[in-house]
């Protein structure tokens, strides 16, 4: 894929447990696409497709988790991904700009892609994921 900007990847929405991921994807007309399990961050993620729409990921953590706390334990709108070309070339130019991604290592995420996030103290409180797919 040749990007010459950032496209979106998914939503990410943070969930307390597969019930409140599976009544979501019910209410939203959508299906499980895929899930996979990223220990770095104690969370499962479930990724669903259905009616045409833009990818939702449903991220369900572990208790006691940084996430689990995410918005006071209410979840919610969490992150919006963008796969970029490469992530090491964006760490670059958000560094060149004064920014800096929130993990020293990119992260091998839940499906095929490595990942990043960019801090919501840049963005008026929205964390941006950045996604380098593989394969």
């Amino acid at each position: 894929m040749t990007l010459d900007r950032p496209v979106l990847h998914h939503v990410g929405i943070v969930v307390p447990d597969e019930a409140e991921a599976a009544a979501q994807m019910a209410i939203l007309g959508l299906h499980e696409d895929y899930r996979g399990y990223v220990p770095e961050f104690g969370a499962l993620c479930i990724f669903v497709a259905g009616n045409g729409a833009s990818p939702v990921e449903f991220v369900i953590p572990d208790e006691g988790t940084v996430l689990a706390k995410f918005n006071k334990g209410m979840g919610g709108l969490h992150h919006l991904a963008y796969v970029v070309a490469s992530l090491d070339e964006k760490a670059a130019e958000l560094e060149a700009a004064g920014m800096r991604l929130l993990e020293a290592k990119h992260v091998k995420g839940a499906g095929a892609f490595y990942c990043n996030f960019l801090s919501p103290i840049y963005t008026r409180g929205l964390t941006i994921e950045y996604i380098e797919l593989v394969g």
